[in-house]
């Protein structure tokens, strides 16, 4: 038995030295990852647009579930994909094929710092139609600061010759997270 303590002794300092540190990544990471998580916001109320006003925003809450929650401290690297952001018309007969620009940002839930642009469509394009937004992406955003919270806020912006009437929409949303954390770090 007193080999054993010699033995692992020896491990960790192999694996402290330098150039053993990939080494160390591969056998003290924990990876997790959500399947895709879609939500809906149904009847939301748009006013009608003034001559002079030329741009539309939403603030969208994004449930993350509680995947950082579980997650060991050490150090973090995230990816959120933001698959598909849609507004349809519901109500009210909008036409929403006049606007000319959308993106779609993210944020920390009640926050004004905008941490970065998901999505970003400019006409001419097929996500604009009369009657709905469609925006799709596929790219990964590292988030790395938002991993153990448990939602945030998708900011919806729109610009071009907005509805005169008053009208009602859906917005849904689908995209999926995944981390993973090198906690080596912590054990020493």
């Amino acid at each position: 038995m007193r080999t054993l303590p010699r033995v692992l002794l020896l491990t960790a300092t192999t694996l402290l030295t330098s150039g053993c540190r990939k080494l160390a990544d591969t056998f003290f990471v924990v990876n997790a990852e959500t399947e895709e998580i879609c939500k809906t916001e149904r009847s939301i109320s748009f006013p009608a647009a003034t001559p002079d006003t030329r741009a539309l925003t939403h603030t969208f809450e994004f449930p993350l579930g509680e995947i950082g929650a579980d997650l060991p401290e050490g150090r973090l690297a995230t990816d959120f994909r933001l698959r598909l952001f849609e507004l349809a018309v519901t109500e009210g007969g909008a036409d929403l094929s006049t606007l000319e620009y959308a993106k779609v940002s993210l944020r920390r839930t009640g926050s004004t710092e905008i941490i970065r642009t998901l999505l970003e469509y400019q006409q001419p394009t097929e996500a604009f139609s009369p009657t709905s937004i469609t925006l799709r992406g596929v790219e990964a955003a590292s988030v790395p600061q938002l991993a153990r919270d448990d939602r945030l806020e998708l900011v919806l912006e729109a610009r071009g010759t907005l509805p005169p009437q008053a009208w009602t929409g859906d917005i849904r949303a689908c995209a999926g997270l995944s981390a993973e954390v090198h906690y080596f770090d912590f054990i020493f």
